[in-house]
């Protein structure tokens, strides 16, 4: 696995870091809450609370239930085991918010709106999400096929 370079690592830190910024105070409110956060690989996760439930219980716009969310550096999840469950797939999410900056969430949106409009699911065929759970299924078969990994 090649390392990024840190200079290059801290410009799509920088790249991401309005959106980044703008969801740290869920870090403080899921721990006030009886949540918890942790940083690792590179990401804030945050997870429980009040946080956790209202992804559990789809109190989220446009979202219904979900296990996490990815929005910049920061992943949101129902509970650490939903956290650690999902991680190759928000990870991935976490590299598309690299890619795309600031805009993602509008490129994400619009991305959805077009499988809409083509009588799709907006979630589960957004080419994000197709994106994301190949790679996470790719990584599950990977690591299933070679018990080193394991």
């Amino acid at each position: 696995m090649k390392k990024t370079p840190f200079w290059w690592q801290l410009l799509l830190y920088l790249w991401v870091s309005p959106i980044s910024i703008a969801c740290l105070p869920l870090a403080l409110l899921a721990k006030w809450t009886g949540g918890g956060y942790v940083i690792h690989s590179g990401a804030l996760e945050i997870w429980g609370g009040i946080v956790g439930q209202w992804l559990d219980k789809g109190r989220l716009p446009f979202l219904g239930a979900v296990n996490a969310i990815t929005i910049g550096h920061v992943i949101a999840g129902v509970s650490p085991q939903h956290l650690h469950n999902s991680r190759v797939h928000e990870r991935v999410h976490v590299e598309q918010f690299e890619r795309w900056g600031v805009l993602f969430p509008l490129v994400y949106a619009l991305a959805g709106l077009r499988a809409h409009l083509q009588g799709k699911r907006f979630y589960w065929d957004n080419p994000y999400e197709i994106e994301a759970r190949a790679r996470a299924t790719a990584a599950a078969r990977n690591k299933h096929s070679n018990p080193a990994l394991c």
